[in-house]
């Protein structure tokens, strides 16, 4: 559909406040109508995990992490791979 046969939209924040207040936005807008923002990306995709671990924290840890989480604006595996990662290469393992 054409934009001039759309609605009028709301301008797209150059910044949001809170994670919050990003979800919130996109849960109630068409990222289609913000084509134009867009940028195409290559990236590969792998299906799935070729290791799982499970990891006990206690209730403080959890709640920090999920503090950090939420602030970063991704999934917990995410963040605990990317930490890894860093530690890593603290140690010059380097196969990344």
């Amino acid at each position: 559909m054409e934009r001039k046969n759309r609605p009028a939209r709301d301008p797209l924040p150059e910044e949001f406040e809170k994670f919050e207040d990003l979800s919130e936005f996109w849960d109630t807008h068409d990222v289609t109508d913000y084509a134009e923002y867009l940028t195409p990306v290559k990236c590969q995709v792998i299906s799935h995990p070729t290791h799982e671990y499970v990891v006990t924290l206690s209730d403080t840890i959890n709640t920090l992490m999920r503090k950090v989480q939420k602030r970063e604006g991704v999934s917990i595996n995410t963040l605990v791979n990317l930490w890894v990662q860093e530690r890593l290469q603290k140690y010059q393992v380097t196969t990344f």
